[in-house]
């Protein structure tokens, strides 16, 4: 009976560090919940993330089985286009903090899609390029990406697609 008292109460009776703090019940008469003046579904995170996910779900359809994120794919892409880049500026092309576009890639590298050498004139910095694999892979990507993005935005106007793009892309520059 203790260790039950002690559990509704939001201690860990067995002293295994995990606590669940005691459940909130409605006053006598109220119903559960409570009437919000805030709606989750009208608030932009919240809809940016749902429409992110469905992209991503879309992407994932259309790649297939190459076993890529979006960020990996937009870095290839980004590389085939620009050929070498500094992988700090790569990340700044692709919108990607420092730790998130080292992380992308060493994967890409593990998987032989990537080079990465020392830049000869600065010793700090880190200059990646597609391999041959990887220049292959980004070709095949670049194909595909106009689907994705079709599908993704399919339902929407000609007009509404632009407006849309042109929002986002005033949101993704700060304002």
């Amino acid at each position: 009976m203790w260790a039950f008292a002690q559990h509704a109460a939001g201690r860990d009776p067995g002293g295994g560090g995990v606590s669940t703090p005691p459940l909130i019940d409605p006053p006598p008469g109220e119903a559960a919940g409570e009437t919000l003046d805030y709606r989750l579904d009208q608030q932009i995170g919240f809809l940016l993330r749902r429409a992110h996910q469905y992209a991503c779900e879309v992407f994932q359809s259309k790649i297939g089985d190459r076993n890529l994120t979006p960020q990996q794919f937009s870095v290839l892409v980004t590389l085939l286009e620009q050929r070498e880049l500094a992988q700090t500026k790569l990340g700044a092309v692709v919108a990607m903090d420092p730790a998130t576009v080292l992380g992308v890639v060493q994967r890409l590298a593990q998987r032989g899609l990537v080079a990465v050498r020392t830049d000869p004139a600065d010793g700090r910095r880190r200059l990646v390029q597609l391999t041959h694999d990887g220049h292959e892979l980004a070709r095949e990507l670049v194909a595909v990406g106009p689907d994705i993005s079709s599908e993704t935005l399919h339902g929407l106007s000609a007009a509404e697609r632009r407006d849309l793009l042109r929002l986002l892309d005033r949101l993704g520059q700060k304002g």
